[in-house]
């Protein structure tokens, strides 16, 4: 009787840690949780960049849908809208600049081992996007561990970009493609205050790769908060640009000075 108690009371206990680890803690760092089958969240991002070498300000929307597949294995669709407005100077001449960007994507997330029951939680990770005038392709790998209320997390991502550019000559446009590699390591730790509310601090290591030229090394690193409660969840990242590794200059001509995140969500 008292075994069957026992046991009772650890299927709860990692019942209750199963669905609170669906609770997501980051917003840039992802972790290896997925959810179960037939469950799903609908999710809000919202992006701010703010400061160049001259003023910049842009903004990123993401609607997302995710649900659970079964096999430990999920699925997202999002609907992408960004827009920008800044200076940029050509030829010692300053222009005024305004951007909108529309685009598609979809996630596949698979799960391989647990945070909680294993050595270590670990999943991968495959993203395409599809816009107007490019094409992104996605990979990462998930590893996470979590002891008591503490969670620590590391995403190794890689991404493939394909664009096109227009140029005029004379009466004609021509596309000209191009490639881009980007190479990202992220690291986020939490730690949960109580039930409903965790404080932690995220960091990026953006790295671009264009024509085999190693452009920049982009360090970031800020705190993040996350509360959740009855179905529903919402997450801050704020992330200034500590450094350029490459250089002892902030990069701030593709990089901004500060990032902020915002992601909430509802489970279906």
């Amino acid at each position: 009787m008292m075994m069957k108690k026992y046991l009772l009371s650890m299927g709860l206990l990692i019942g209750v840690v199963a669905v609170n680890a669906q609770d997501r803690l980051f917003t840039y760092t992802y972790q290896s949780n997925v959810n179960s089958k037939g469950q799903k969240e609908l999710e809000v991002w919202s992006t701010m960049h703010n400061g160049r070498d001259n003023f910049y300000r842009a903004f990123d929307h993401t609607l997302e849908f995710e649900i659970g597949l079964g096999s430990k294995l999920q699925t997202s669709f999002y609907l992408n809208y960004g827009y920008s407005k800044g200076i940029e100077t050509n030829a010692g001449v300053d222009n005024l600049f305004s951007n909108n960007d529309y685009s598609f994507s979809n996630e596949w997330k698979l799960k391989l081992s647990d945070p909680v029951a294993n050595t270590i939680g670990s999943a991968v990770y495959f993203e395409y996007k599809l816009g107007t005038s490019e094409t992104e392709l996605e990979a990462k790998i998930i590893l996470d561990k979590q002891i008591g209320k503490t969670l620590q997390c590391i995403n190794i991502v890689g991404e493939n970009e394909f664009e096109k550019n227009f140029e005029t000559s004379g009466s004609k446009i021509k596309a000209e493609n191009e490639s881009e590699w980007k190479f990202e390591f992220n690291y986020g730790f939490s730690y949960q205050l109580n039930k409903n509310l965790a404080f932690g601090i995220e960091a990026r290591n953006q790295n671009i790769v264009d024509d085999k030229v190693w452009e920049f090394s982009v360090l970031s690193a800020g705190p993040c908060i996350s509360y959740n409660h009855e179905g529903f969840w919402m997450n801050l990242t704020i992330l200034p640009q500590i450094s350029n590794l490459k250089s002892s200059k902030r990069e701030l001509t593709e990089n901004e000075k500060l990032q902020t995140r915002l992601i909430f969500a509802y489970v279906l």
